[in-house]
């Protein structure tokens, strides 16, 4: 677990939950807001867009709509958890984005904002078996029926 700070306080962990949209990430999502809930964490919301292209309003027009798009994932994962008794807002939660190969900018934004967990859907593709064994935290697997800890 985390050690206190020479003035007794906790520092609170930072969980990172990339996603792309599907089911699964909506699980992790959810499993990390009920999980900062009780153990003081922050949640960073993470896609990665694999589009590459020089043209910068290309580019602000993908932000725009990928955070516009975890925006309404992250007000529909607030309304799954009200229903649990987990009380977030909006606010809580810190979104990013990046561009390139998923599982590298995991890695990069995991050591970026050093990252105590990774919590994400379980992967189809055999790339993010790098990222499990490079990981410099703990990573969450979210299945159907139940997470998975992979410890990095």
């Amino acid at each position: 677990m985390v050690a206190a700070t020479t003035q007794g306080t906790v520092p609170k962990l930072k969980l990172l939950v990339p996603i792309n949209f599907a089911r699964k990430c909506e699980m992790a999502l959810d499993f990390a807001l009920i999980y900062s809930q009780n153990f003081n964490a922050d949640v960073y919301l993470f896609h990665v867009f694999e589009d590459s292209t020089k043209d910068y309003r290309h580019l602000d027009r993908l932000n725009e709509e990928y955070l516009g798009r975890m925006k309404q994932v992250v007000i529909n994962a607030i309304g799954r958890v009200f229903e649990k008794g987990v009380t977030h807002h909006l606010e809580d939660v810190h979104r990013r984005l990046s561009q390139g190969k998923p599982w590298v900018e995991i890695l990069k934004m995991a050591g970026g904002i050093s990252a105590d967990m990774i919590i994400m859907g379980a992967p189809e593709s055999s790339n993010f078996k790098k990222l499990l064994l490079q990981a410099p935290c703990t990573v969450v697997l979210v299945r159907e029926k139940d997470p998975s800890f992979v410890m990095g």
